[in-house]
C-alpha cells in the first residue's frame, strides 16, 4: 500500500498510467509473469512490480517516506529491493490500523487524489451491505510461509471498521489464511459476511 502511495506521490506512476512491462523472468506465480498495472500488482501481490517502483524511488527517499508517515519501527535495511521483505521493517497490527485510518480519513501527508487512487486499488468488494477494502501479505523464510497479514477496512451504514490480522507460525502462515480468519471474526461480529 505504502510503496504504491509513495510511487504516486513521486510521480513515478499515476492512477491513469501505471503499466510496467514484465522483465521476462519466470516467477512462481503465473499472475506475476506478465506486464502489470498498480491494480493488478496490488491484487496479485506482485513483488517485482513494487521492487521496480522502489528502484526508481531510491533507498534514501523510501527511508524518508517511511519516517514521514510513521510506518511501524521506521527501520529499513540497506537493500532497496528487499527492505520491506527482509524483516527489518516491522509494524504491529495496531499501527497498521492507525495508518489505514489516516489513509481513509485523509490524514497522511499525501495528496487526496493519490490516497484515493490507492484506496481504489485495494477495494475488494462492494455489496448492499457495504464496501470492503483490504490487502494481504505473506512473509517467507527458507521457503516457508511464517507470517500472514490481512489488513483493511469496511464501510457500511454503521460506520467504518478497520482491521489488521497477523498470524505467525513455522509454516502455512499466509495472507490467505489471515483473510479466512478475519472473515470468520467479522462474520461473528455481524460486520461482514463474504
Amino acid at each position: 500500500i505504502y510503496i504504491a502511495l509513495h510511487a504516486l506521490e513521486s510521480g513515478i506512476v499515476t492512477a491513469e498510467d501505471s503499466l510496467l512491462p514484465w522483465n521476462g523472468m519466470r516467477y512462481p506465480y503465473d499472475a506475476w509473469n506478465r506486464e502489470q498495472t498498480l491494480e493488478s500488482a496490488m491484487t496479485n501481490s506482485v513483488n517485482w512490480y513494487f521492487q521496480a517502483l522502489d528502484q526508481q524511488i531510491g533507498l534514501e527517499s523510501a527511508h524518508s517516506f517511511i519516517r514521514e508517515i510513521g510506518y511501524g519501527n521506521q527501520t529499513a535495511g540497506s537493500d532497496i529491493s528487499s527492505y520491506w521483505l527482509d524483516s527489518s521493517l516491522k509494524i504491529s497490527p495496531v499501527e497498521q490500523v492507525e495508518l489505514l485510518r489516516q489513509l481513509h480519513e485523509g490524514a497522511l501527508p499525501v495528496s487526496p487524489e493519490n490516497a484515493g487512487a490507492v484506496q481504489n486499488v485495494i477495494r475488494l468488494s462492494a455489496t448492499e451491505r457495504g464496501t470492503l477494502y483490504g490487502k494481504t501479505g505473506t512473509e517467507s523464510m527458507d521457503g516457508k510461509s511464517t507470517s500472514g497479514w490481512f489488513i483493511g477496512y469496511i464501510e457500511n451504514e454503521s460506520g467504518t471498521y478497520y482491521f489488521a490480522t497477523n498470524i505467525r507460525q513455522e509454516d502455512h502462515a499466509t495472507g490467505t489464511a489471515a483473510t479466512g480468519l478475519t472473515f470468520r471474526i467479522l462474520a461473528d461480529l455481524g460486520i461482514w459476511a463474504p
